[in-house]
């Protein structure tokens, strides 16, 4: 079975190439923005490492009791470290609770695997922890992190992985594969190539679950009413909006994140570049935005979604934060 990866070809060759010479590093950082495939790239390595039955070397079956366990996360010699639940990061007793595990020996396979996703959400203290498992590694073990971005790990430690790189497909080249790959019709192809800027998780995603399409139209729907709003009924909206059942922060943090191309696409319009817009259904509306702000303002509005996810994330108050957003935005009848 191929690894089944749409793009990011050179990376998935490298791993394959590791598999079969059996030339393992002892720790690999996958990385590359959310959604571009990290984990699903890190879990086909398992796969081809523990395949019981690989049609050719580096490739898995994805049929055998290892392939199944691993697909569920069940196989007994992958660990896969996450914080906590109710928590956003990892913690330092987690990674030591981890370095316990990583000293035994396989129970079934050749190598014990640690997969830690987005290791950038670790602490401080716990980035410190794993450079021990990293200068001293156990025999027959194997880890594995992905993070966004190279740069958002201590030096320390990614001078220490084999960086792995996972990057946006060219929408064109996404739209294609959907259709091929996934059996998509043309146009929500398209749609989705375009919404999710290239990246291929985020598509799939979208095309498997309608809900996300309607919640993101939604969320679309009401930054152009409040748009046209005063600064009364914006206030009125956030608070609405921290009353309802789903947590605040979670709101305010899908709601910022769904916005924040829409003034993306807003200043390729005002600039003419020669880029595609994220937001395909609403072209109609981003243009006359562009119209109706300078470059400046629409600058300074797509520093503030960006700033406001900064805050969202730093255990900010989630509803004063995007109040402030809500008074930021300009008055406009588009």
């Amino acid at each position: 079975m191929a690894w089944n990866i749409l793009g990011n070809e050179g990376s998935v060759n490298f791993l394959k190439e590791h598999t079969r010479a059996e030339k393992l590093r002892h720790a690999y950082l996958i990385t590359g923005p959310l959604g571009s495939g990290r984990r699903t790239l890190a879990l086909a390595f398992v796969k081809a490492l523990n395949c019981e039955h690989p049609p050719a070397e580096g490739e898995f079956c994805g049929q055998c009791l290892p392939c199944r366990q691993i697909d569920g996360q069940a196989f007994p010699d992958l660990f896969v470290l996450t914080p906590p639940e109710g928590a956003r990061d990892l913690r330092i007793d987690q990674v030591r609770e981890m370095q316990q595990t990583l000293a035994l020996s396989p129970y079934r396979s050749k190598y014990r695997v640690v997969l830690i996703p987005d290791f950038q959400r670790a602490t401080a203290a716990a980035s410190n922890a794993l450079l021990k498992s990293l200068e001293e590694p156990p025999s027959k073990a194997l880890l594995i992190l992905t993070a966004d971005a190279r740069e958002s790990l201590l030096e320390t430690i990614a001078s220490r992985c084999e960086v792995v790189r996972m990057r946006p497909l060219p929408v064109g080249e996404l739209e294609k594969g959907l259709v091929t790959d996934f059996a998509l019709a043309p146009e929500k192809s398209r749609l989705l190539a375009h919404l999710s800027a290239g990246r291929v998780g985020y598509a799939v995603r979208y095309a498997r679950d309608e809900s996300l399409l309607v919640r993101h139209q939604e969320a679309m729907d009401q930054l152009l009413e409040q748009l046209s709003s005063s600064r009364r009924a914006r206030l009125q909206y956030a608070e609405r909006l921290s009353k309802q059942k789903t947590p605040s922060r979670e709101q305010f943090t899908w709601l910022v994140s769904a916005w924040l191309p829409f003034w993306r696409d807003v200043l390729i319009c005002r600039e003419n570049a020669s880029l595609p817009l994220v937001n395909l259904a609403y072209e109609a509306r981003i243009q006359a935005t562009a119209r109706a702000v300078d470059h400046a303002t629409a600058l300074s509005i797509l520093k503030a979604h960006e700033e406001a996810l900064a805050a969202l994330d730093k255990y900010a108050n989630p509803r004063l934060v995007f109040e402030n957003l809500l008074m930021r935005l300009p008055k406009l009848d588009v």
